[in-house]
């Protein structure tokens, strides 16, 4: 039996139909202002339980989605991000983003949480590529 190694990241089995990614099906329905919305979403969903379900593989899946965003970004055409001042999400929500920020990384050392959160403000300015190019380098360092 031969052994093929599954890429989750990528080309997951379980996302392909009639020979092309269930993502296509999303970016159509939910046209490019609704898709960039949609790749925020888990991008968030990814970094902030990572330490608590997958580690490293969601970290990865977060990457993947910011480089879909950024594939598709254009600042002129819209502005997909609601809330990107953190003062304005510690309002809303009623915790300091400190807090906040604490307990996603709680398992992390010291530098890498410091990596997370610069990776949440630079997604919270809509400043993409750099948030990718610090999550980049976090997978590299990242330890399992």
């Amino acid at each position: 039996m031969e052994n093929k190694k599954i890429d989750n990241i990528n080309n997951a089995n379980h996302y392909q139909i009639c020979g092309f990614n269930s993502i296509e099906i999303i970016k159509r329905v939910l046209g490019l202002k609704g898709f960039v919305a949609f790749c925020l979403g888990n991008i968030l969903k990814y970094l902030i339980r990572a330490e608590k379900k997958n580690g490293k593989e969601d970290y990865k899946k977060a990457a993947k989605y910011l480089e879909w965003v950024i594939e598709r970004d254009s600042r002129d055409k819209y502005t997909v991000i609601q809330i990107i001042d953190i003062n304005d999400l510690e309002k809303d929500l009623g915790v300091e983003w400190s807090k906040i920020i604490s307990e996603i990384a709680k398992d992390l050392n010291v530098e890498n949480a410091f990596e997370l959160d610069a990776i949440f403000r630079n997604i919270f300015s809509e400043n993409y590529e750099t948030a990718r190019d610090i999550l980049d380098d976090f997978i590299k360092e990242y330890e399992e």
